[in-house]
């Protein structure tokens, strides 16, 4: 419903970004009295939608306080639908719920939404597995378990009890007095298996190539704005792969070990998502023996590169809807794309399937066979000649299953450790079936759920934001989370520098991001606190200062990253909990542990210092700052811990320069 305070509105147009599928604009029917109406058809989970007034399709609109964010230029809101739950227990037989760690350790996990549940366990032949509550919020817990098997194949069902009542979880949901032998859940242990052991993607560092730095011959005619001058929507500044190259001693001693690239294909745009051709590499970035060279100095400092790419659509100068454009109905490509009209007119819209409805970015039809052949070959010429280690897919859930799993099954032939990240602004990777082979995606759930309510607009307690956490770290594999991108700033979203609240928990919140369950990404300047609202003021010209006045960001993220590496096992195949939740005094401890060893991270938000307990067995505790943290090692059969990162202690660093 749309109700306008403006009479001249006449038509009113919704535009809806759903969970999965491509966006689609349809238009609301006039009630009288100013009042508009819709129904549509969206899928569960979050998906946005915007406004357009009058059929003015170039100027969204929608109510700023219900907006992702007020510097958002497509003025998205989000609507979530979700199946209300009637079972009082929450498992499925799937990965997210039976998931495989390592080896032969499987982890189970559950949710429970009625308070008279005390217990829940896995029941498999005559064996019973008790599984730990990790958290309880309202009538809402989270429960799980470490198991060890070794079976190909196991039948099992779950069982919750409490208040003198037993029920037992068979397939189909179907909740029974007893178990039942022939309704008992199945899984094939060797199919679930992780058996591509991945590399270690510590911790990454994005970078937008046109920003970056400029160094090198430019072989394009293209005017370069200033260095340093106030981004726009069109301008050039000329950042190239040369010099990338020569800041890669100054990414590596961050503790970075693999760099995103945003897109680098031939393109008409500084932003390169209109791609032009994608077996060439931008001549105004550099050259392709400029890129074998990035890929040979990478792999000498032990650095992997991941590369952006949008199969979704391209440019207006792609070949093939060039060839649409001067053929018409004679072109061989014209199935390629998705044409309306006949013959197609530069000035005229809505002729055919265009992203979001943006003409100069027209969508490929990726049920097209030759369209998929040629992105194979695509997938070769990259791979093969130069080695990258994976893709970060561009708008991914607009994109058909089927299509994704013929990409990423021609990635894994070539080289099964290669990365594959989904771009996805919903909260779970379910959006995409178990074939599609996405590994990971990019974690919009935790910076629009949890770190911007928390941080930003300060409006969710630590209980909230700790439930909100497990609910998202429960909607996805341990494998999907571990591999899944978090972040604080991206090319999509403003600096967080620039709009967290609290200027002094900007430290904390990276704090925050490194302690979960995820791999963080490093947006370009961030550990300079550089400065940027929405686009394009959040795509700046990188500056390589000589001393840091903010004194410690990057020595933090030194720390972090070199605390990811040295504990490289905990953090990502360990256990993850909150012993300690505290809103009243605004304390927050996260524990990372496997076998022996543990990391607690202990977050004091408060404006005065706290004492923390770090083991309820040895009792031993310590003393945070006001808005500070301590990381703290320690082993279980050990009474003493070491103090491995504070958050207090900040000194001004020399140059990496």
């Amino acid at each position: 419903m749309y109700i306008s305070n403006q009479k001249d509105i006449e038509k009113v147009h919704v535009g809806f970004f759903p969970v999965k599928g491509r966006y689609f604009r349809t238009e609301m029917k006039s009630r009288g009295n100013d009042l508009f109406e819709l129904t549509a058809d969206l899928p569960k989970g979050r998906s946005f939608f915007h406004y357009f007034l009058n059929e003015n399709f170039d100027k969204p609109m929608n109510n700023n306080g219900a907006m992702i964010s007020q510097y958002d230029s497509l003025k998205r809101s989000p609507i979530v639908f979700e199946t209300e739950i009637f079972c009082p227990v929450q498992f499925e037989n799937n990965p997210i719920f039976f998931s495989h760690i390592k080896d032969a350790e499987w982890e189970i996990r559950a949710i429970t939404h009625q308070q008279w549940i005390e217990n829940v366990s896995i029941v498999i032949d005559e064996n019973e597995f008790h599984l730990s509550e990790q958290y309880s919020h309202k009538n809402k817990s989270y429960w799980s378990c470490r198991i060890q098997l070794n079976d190909d194949e196991i039948n099992y069902c779950i069982k919750i009890s409490g208040y003198k009542q037993v029920k037992y979880l068979h397939e189909k949901n179907s909740l029974k007095d007893k178990i039942d032998s022939r309704s008992m859940m199945k899984i094939n242990l060797s199919e679930q298996k992780n058996f591509a052991e991945f590399p270690a993607f510590n911790a990454g560092y994005q970078i937008f190539p046109d920003r970056f730095l400029k160094k090198g011959n430019h072989n394009a005619n293209v005017d370069l704005k200033e260095w340093g001058d106030l981004p726009d929507y069109t301008s050039f500044f000329g950042g190239t792969i040369q010099g990338i190259i020569e800041k890669l001693d100054y990414v590596s001693s961050l503790g970075i070990n693999f760099i995103y690239l945003n897109p680098i294909f031939l393109s008409r745009s500084y932003h390169r998502y209109d791609c032009a051709d994608y077996m060439k590499i931008d001549p105004l970035f550099g050259t392709e023996e400029d890129f074998a060279l990035l890929i040979q100095e990478m792999n000498d400092r032990g650095m992997k590169l991941i590369l952006d790419i949008s199969l979704n659509h391209c440019s207006r100068d792609f070949f093939a809807f060039k060839d649409i454009c001067e053929k018409g109905e004679n072109s061989e490509y014209l199935d390629w794309f998705e044409i309306y009209n006949l013959p197609l007119k530069p000035e005229e819209k809505n002729q055919y399937s265009c992203w979001h409805g943006y003409h100069e970015l027209p969508q490929f039809n990726l049920a097209n066979h030759e369209v998929r052949n040629y992105f194979k070959n695509i997938v070769k010429y990259w791979m093969k000649n130069f080695q990258i280690n994976g893709w970060r897919l561009d708008v991914c859930t607009e994109m058909p299953d089927d299509f994704i799993k013929i990409f990423t099954d021609e990635v894994k032939a070539i080289n099964p450790q290669a990365l594959i990240i989904a771009e996805n602004w919903h909260n779970t990777s379910s959006v995409f079936s178990s074939e599609t082979g996405i590994d990971g995606f990019t974690n919009f759930s935790l910076y629009l759920d949890i770190m911007i309510p928390f941080f930003v607009q300060e409006n969710i307690s630590l209980k909230t934001m700790c439930s909100k956490i497990l609910e998202m770290n429960y909607s996805n594999s341990s494998k999907v989370n571990r591999l899944s991108w978090n972040f604080l700033s991206n090319h999509d979203l403003p600096r967080f520098r620039s709009i967290i609240k609290d200027s002094e928990k900007y430290d904390m919140a990276f704090a925050l991001l490194y302690s979960l369950p995820g791999t963080p990404v490093i947006y370009y300047g961030e550990e300079t606190e550089m400065l940027g609202l929405g686009d394009p003021l959040n795509r700046g010209c990188m500056e390589f200062v000589s001393y840091v006045e903010n004194e410690g960001s990057i020595k933090l993220l030194q720390d972090l990253n070199d605390l990811r590496k040295d504990f490289y096992d905990i953090f990502n195949y360990g256990n993850f909990s909150f012993p300690i939740i505290n809103n009243k005094e605004k304390k927050l401890i996260v524990k990372r542990s496997l076998n022996d060893k543990t990391l607690v991270f202990c977050f004091n938000f408060n404006n005065i210092s706290h004492e923390f307990i770090l083991d309820s067995d040895t009792k031993n505790t310590i003393v945070v700052e006001a808005k500070s943290f301590e990381v703290v090692f320690y082993k279980n059969s050990d009474s003493h811990y070491s103090s491995l990162i504070s958050g207090t202690n900040k000194n001004k660093l020399a140059s990496l320069v």
